[in-house]
């Protein structure tokens, strides 16, 4: 069987099956992106806060990544692309053990979107009849399929497979830790505001799951709160997220009930890099200065979707990280680089504007470093993305596999790999979660809100682009 080089992430696991697809996407419409800069900052009546957080499944639940992968359809696709992709032909099914194949075969067994091998009347998937869906370009994994329409659109049930079958059943307990490690900011949050506003409710929310949003607001509207300060836990903002997406959810569940004032995003704020900074201190301040080092600051990327600030805004996240990083790490003999996981590389960046992390990876390697540094810059908790997709991505080359169960037993550390090729040793430090990095993350979260609660100056959330050399160094 041919191994097709697919993407093993949320969003470029779709992608694969149609390239270049954010290339004919939606604008985005920056009219909430404009109202946020303006906004009416000044606090009227009581006050309270609420925190929200994307909401990744500790458990698989497709009810999470249909909603997530939803959303970015929806801002993806032009209207007449989605009556072609976006189709309900009837139920997706693979098999786990076969979830890269691109030609049929017989399967063992059949899963489908929601984990279970058996339909509602309890027969065996196998043992219905199936035809076999090859994929648009014969080379990417095709499927089987039974006719019965569920009514999920089919693209997503393949990732949602994938993503149960490959991600999930290999962590430990079958648990992503993305939500524990958020509880433990929300509570860092929580007494951080009780210390400096006492009396100052806070709630917060899952972002894929609308329901907690709707209750935290009420709960908060029932608190007599006349202004809530909204804060939204991704380090830098976009239009895809937050202007368009959870910010308007929020509005709508307040209902003009109270005011809503957003937050700056975290990412503007030295408090919260200085997690990312220690992180990357920890790893090369103890190496022998002689020795080469290539810092790669790894970041999640993100589509080149037309009129999202996104990429206006994270230009100040990362160049003012890359400066405490040049200072924290001087005299190490340390160059840094930024790496994204997906939307980067030949097949997504033709024109070559990004350096992907398998691209920054093969480079360091070409170059001879002694250590090749990775630092997940644009995460705030280890999830399916950090564990499966920045590895299995960037160290495709190497036949990077999880054989069995994935190593990651103490989730109060961030997950770290070391691996060796050639005279370079290799090093993802992952996510600074945990007790020793967390707080740093939890300061410059309070930080964000605690602007907005102090009527401060915000900070800079936007720098000029400079013209960027050629060439990786």
């Amino acid at each position: 069987m041919n191994r097709s080089k697919i993407s093993t992430s949320l969003l470029l696991t779709v992608l694969f099956f149609l390239p270049g697809i954010f290339s004919c996407s939606n604008k985005q419409d920056d009219m909430n992106y404009r109202r946020y800069l303006l906004q009416d900052k000044k606090i009227e009546g009581k006050v309270g806060v609420l925190v929200t957080a994307l909401g990744q499944a500790e458990e698989y639940d497709f009810a999470f990544f249909d909603r997530y992968l939803n959303v970015i359809f929806n801002a993806a696709f032009p209207p007449a692309l989605k009556l072609i992709v976006l189709r309900d032909n009837g139920t997706v099914l693979m098999d786990p053990e076969h979830l890269k194949a691109t030609e049929e075969y017989k399967p063992k067994t059949l899963m489908d979107c929601f984990g279970k091998t058996e339909n509602e009347e309890g027969i065996p998937y196998k043992d219905l009849t199936v035809t076999w869906v090859k994929s648009w370009d014969g080379k990417s994994p095709g499927h089987f399929l039974w006719e019965k329409k569920n009514g999920y659109v089919d693209m997503i049930e393949k990732v949602c497979i994938k993503i149960v079958a490959s991600y999930y059943r290999k962590m430990p307990n079958k648990k992503v830790p993305y939500m524990q490690q958020h509880k433990e900011i929300f509570n860092d949050i929580s007494s951080l505001l009780t210390k400096e506003f006492p009396g100052v409710p806070m709630r917060w929310a899952w972002t894929m799951y609308p329901e907690t949003v709707e209750k935290a607001v009420d709960e908060l509207i029932e608190e007599k709160v006349k202004t809530i300060v909204h804060f939204d836990i991704f380090p830098v903002y976009s239009s895809l997220e937050e202007f368009n997406g959870v910010f308007q959810d929020v509005k709508d569940a307040v209902a003009e009930r109270a005011k809503v004032i957003y937050t700056p995003f975290p990412g503007a704020y030295p408090s919260f890099r200085k997690g990312y900074v220690q992180l990357a201190a920890d790893e090369i301040l103890p190496l022998p200065k002689g020795e080469r080092k290539l810092l790669i600051l790894t970041r999640h990327g993100f589509p080149d979707i037309p009129g999202d600030p996104y990429p206006v805004l994270n230009h100040v996240y990362m160049v003012n990280l890359i400066k405490e990083l040049e200072q924290a790490l001087a005299g190490t003999n340390t160059t840094i680089v930024t790496g994204d996981t997906d939307f980067a590389g030949e097949d997504m960046d033709p024109k070559e504007k990004k350096l992907a992390s398998f691209e920054a990876l093969e480079m360091g390697l070409k170059d001879g470093y002694d250590h090749i540094i990775f630092v997940l810059v644009d995460f705030t908790s280890e999830n399916t993305d950090t564990i499966f997709a920045m590895r299995l991505e960037t160290f495709e080359s190497l036949h990077f596999e999880y054989e069995g169960e994935v190593p990651y037993r103490d989730q109060s550390k961030p997950y770290r790999t070391e691996l060796r090729e050639g005279k370079s040793r290799i090093v993802v430090a992952g996510v600074p979660v945990g007790p020793k990095y967390r707080p740093y993350l939890s300061q410059g979260m309070f930080d964000a809100i605690a602007t907005v609660l102090r009527g401060q100056e915000w900070p800079q959330l936007i720098l000029e682009e400079k013209e960027k050399k050629k060439g990786m160094f």
